[in-house]
């Protein structure tokens, strides 16, 4: 019997650090270490904010590839090569979605160098792009094991538009690192924006571009502020294309006072230490975690009910869900959590019990584990 650790390559082409990105991190950790040896490729010239030094210090080797498309055959060739020294047991594609397909070939490549197994999760497979893309992504999926879905709400996507087969697809939630969360101490942000203790404070976290919504959320705090919300404010934490236009409509609404955009800021866990409700309006996402952190932290959450969201928050035990792209609906939302304290403060406690429960690391990765060891156990079998 061999009992030396199992050998993980992890691939990720994405071009900056983002949800899916923290995810691989996340999962990496969770790893028992004595079990598998993991390596991660990426891509050269990007910036993943730290990515590779966080990995390094965990004992993780992180190696860069040139590819750079899906029709790159020079990056293939030396991806090839490099699958050919490492010798994975198993290569875990980490893509954006199934709609990315800059590197779907990446699975035969893998296969054809000697991986025995291919396994990838899948964060926004409800998005649909060129043909071309789609048509390599079912080509990729002939040589894919096991597809981890991080929602449930993905899997009719791919199994019907991507033709995997519904026994090779497994939900797996995402999971975050409780304890770190738990470490993090306020950012005295009430203090450094001259709000007043009483003030009643929503954040709004995230890439400030088109599809998380931010119109809609300004829309909804403008009519709270006509509906009775004299004590609210918002705060915005991200950076991206629309921020100048955002700080347009602020004006246009008259509320350069009580909506603070703070930038990228990496200090959103002790941010959440300060605020009283988490708001997503987003228009498309997978399975946010800041979500997940923001329940851990205690507060409550109002969200878009869209794709994986509703399998998270638990309408009016966890949070409230709203239509997207509804600020009427959204300000009503944010009004009940202004209105009734109490309420808010019980949703939030209700929503870290859930997560403790269902959506911490360890639990996501011992799942992920049992998906390795059954490929690897069929190898030996």
């Amino acid at each position: 019997m061999n009992d030396s650790p199992s050998r993980i390559m992890y691939f990720s082409d994405a071009p900056y650090f983002g949800g899916a990105e923290k995810y691989l991190e996340l999962l990496i950790s969770g790893l028992r270490r004595d079990r598998y040896v993991t390596c991660v490729v990426t891509r050269k010239d990007v910036n993943l904010g730290g990515f590779a030094e966080r990995l390094g210090a965990i004992g993780v080797r992180v190696f860069e590839t040139s590819l750079s498309g899906p029709y790159d055959i020079t990056g293939y060739w030396n991806f090839f090569r490099m699958v050919r020294r490492w010798k994975p047991d198993i290569l875990h594609i980490n893509l954006a979605g199934t709609y990315d397909a800059q590197a779907s070939l990446v699975a035969p490549v893998a296969r054809f160098a000697g991986c025995r197994f291919v396994v990838t999760t899948e964060h926004l497979a409800m998005v649909e792009t060129l043909w071309k893309r789609r048509t390599a992504k079912r080509l990729s999926a002939l040589f894919i094991q096991q597809v981890i879905s991080i929602t449930r709400s993905n899997v009719p996507f791919l199994t019907d538009v991507h033709g995997i087969k519904a026994s090779r697809v497994e939900v797996i939630h995402n999971g975050i690192d409780i304890a770190e969360l738990d470490d993090s101490t306020s950012s005295g942000l009430r203090a450094a924006l001259g709000l007043k203790k009483s003030a009643f404070v929503f954040a709004v976290v995230g890439s400030l571009i088109e599809r998380k919504g931010h119109r809609t959320l300004l829309d909804a705090f403008a009519r709270l502020a006509v509906a009775g919300g004299a004590q609210a404010a918002l705060v915005v934490v991200g950076d991206g294309p629309e921020k100048s236009d955002l700080k347009r409509r602020c004006r246009q609404l008259g509320l350069e006072k009580r909506v603070f955009f703070l930038g990228h800021r990496d200090d959103v866990q002790r941010i959440m230490q300060d605020v009283d409700c988490l708001v997503v309006p987003s228009l498309m996402e997978g399975m946010p975690f800041v979500i997940l952190e923001a329940m851990a932290a205690y507060k409550p959450v109002i969200a878009s009910r869209i794709y994986g969201i509703p399998e998270v928050i638990v309408e009016g035990e966890t949070g409230l869900l709203v239509p997207p792209a509804r600020p009427k609906e959204f300000s009503a939302a944010m009004l009940r959590m202004l209105e009734h304290p109490e309420q808010a403060r019980r949703m939030g406690e209700r929503g870290r019990d859930r997560v403790k429960e269902h959506f911490a690391r360890d639990v996501m990765a011992r799942r992920v584990e049992d998906v390795y060891e059954r490929l690897l156990c069929s190898d030996r079998s």
